[in-house]
């Protein structure tokens, strides 16, 4: 776990193009025929490569279950979204910027590209190699990683058709989170958003979000641990395309499971009971929720820099374990994003971050359904208050494992400010 968490942070690192200040954009639809289509690609590795998460080192052997990249795309009134789940611990922002940067179907601010954040996945990142100063990616997956996701996209938006939409959200849910550093503070709201085709009637997609680390497991096996269950469950019972977005799961809210039932990180029981008990709840709550049959969509968006406080980020900065540039004056660079789709509201937030933040923010959102999207668009680590960050004695692992104190605030303050804007 805790290696699992040190590495995931530097990756952050390697997510960020640099910018020349804080920008921002808006668009909002005027309605017409909502339109949606779903689809997905494997990205499993074909032959070992080094793992994400926990320790250097670590080769795949084979994959226990395939590792996929799931799209939903909506349109309505002219604008077009596209939502990608990847089974992968995280999707640095320079990543994902090079996939925007080849799909034509939708505009680059309208792709939002989110990990899971298994840590049973590749290395995306670089810094789980064969050693902490050799980057772990493998070139040639990656590549096709990029170009899979890339297609995915175009093809799903080339097949979209008239849908409606049904929302549902409750926080009676059974046994599957809990917070290992303050048990109180713990976000367990599940938040479900499926799409129906008007035409047959049947379910295209269901989006499910939830705040849990996909980290029970730590073999030599592929797997996108218990999301996979999730995915068997309803992709199984007819719910469509099934993708999994991680909410503020920080610091550190993990699977909760009786770990004395099998061996450490090897406890394929336990990961199976929490996917397929999640992904059974997600079908009860959603067969009675709201239908809309019309939704506008709006969006927002805010680019801005952030100063790189963490001295072991900028040391495998300079050691080029991470790729190219990251790094201008000492700045990242990252983002935010405000999606409002009918009577939901979606917040992204670009890493890990921590409950009593997105628990916060839940406070301030206008949404009747409230969905808060972690480690979309970017994977920065751990994001955590300013005075999280004074208490060294429950919180200094976050905060070896994040950007800096400052990255909090200007995260909230630009979320404040969609918000606001917004609202008026």
């Amino acid at each position: 776990m805790v290696w699992g968490r040190s590495l995931l942070c530097v990756l952050g690192v390697i997510g960020l193009w640099i910018g020349l200040g804080d920008v921002a954009s808006a668009q909002t639809t005027n309605g017409g025929t909502l339109r949606a289509a779903a689809g997905r690609v494997d990205i499993t590795p074909t032959k070992p490569v080094f793992m994400a998460g926990y320790n250097f080192n670590r080769k795949s052997v084979d994959a226990h279950d395939p590792l996929m990249a799931r799209c939903l795309v909506l349109e309505t009134g002219g604008t077009r979204i596209a939502i990608v789940s990847c089974d992968v611990l995280g999707v640095p922002r320079y990543r994902a910027d090079a996939i925007r940067a080849q799909v034509k179907a939708v505009t680059p601010d309208h792709l939002y590209i989110a990990a899971t954040h298994t840590h049973s996945g590749p290395d995306t990142m670089g810094e789980w190699g064969p050693a902490i100063t050799v980057s772990g990616v493998d070139t040639v997956w990656m590549q096709g990683f990029l170009q899979k996701v890339t297609h995915l996209v175009e093809e799903t938006a080339a097949h979209l058709e008239p849908v409606t939409l049904k929302f549902a959200a409750t926080t009676e849910v059974p046994r599957i989170s809990k917070n290992i550093r303050v048990p109180s503070i713990l976000d367990k709201e599940l938040g479900v958003m499926q799409v129906i085709a008007k035409g047959s009637g049947m379910p295209l997609a269901t989006l499910v979000n939830y705040a849990c680390h996909p980290e029970i497991l730590n073999t030599h096996h592929l797997t996108a641990d218990f999301p996979c269950w999730l995915y068997k469950t309803v992709e199984g019972r007819g719910g469509g395309v099934c993708l999994y977005l991680n909410g503020a799961q920080g610091g550190m809210v993990t699977a909760d499971y009786d770990e004395s039932t099998a061996p450490k990180f090897e406890n394929w029981m336990a990961a199976e009971t929490i996917g397929t008990s999640m992904g059974e709840r997600v079908l009860e709550i959603i067969k009675d929720g709201e239908s809309v049959p019309e939704a506008t969509i709006s969006t927002q968006q805010r680019i801005f820099t952030a100063p790189l406080e963490n001295q072991n980020f900028k040391t495998l900065a300079r050691l080029h374990v991470f790729p190219g540039e990251i790094l201008k004056e000492g700045n990242i660079e990252t983002e935010v994003n405000r999606i409002r789709i009918g009577p939901a509201e979606f917040l992204t937030f670009p890493g890990e971050v921590l409950p009593n933040i997105g628990l916060a923010l839940k406070q301030e959102m206008s949404g009747k359904y409230k969905f808060q999207l972690g480690l979309t668009c970017d994977e920065l680590g751990y994001i955590l208050t300013p005075e999280d960050f004074d208490n060294r004695k429950l919180y200094s692992y976050e905060d070896s494992q994040s950007v800096g104190r400052q990255m909090e605030p200007l995260m909230v303050k630009y979320l404040h400010e969609m918000m606001q804007q917004r609202e008026k």
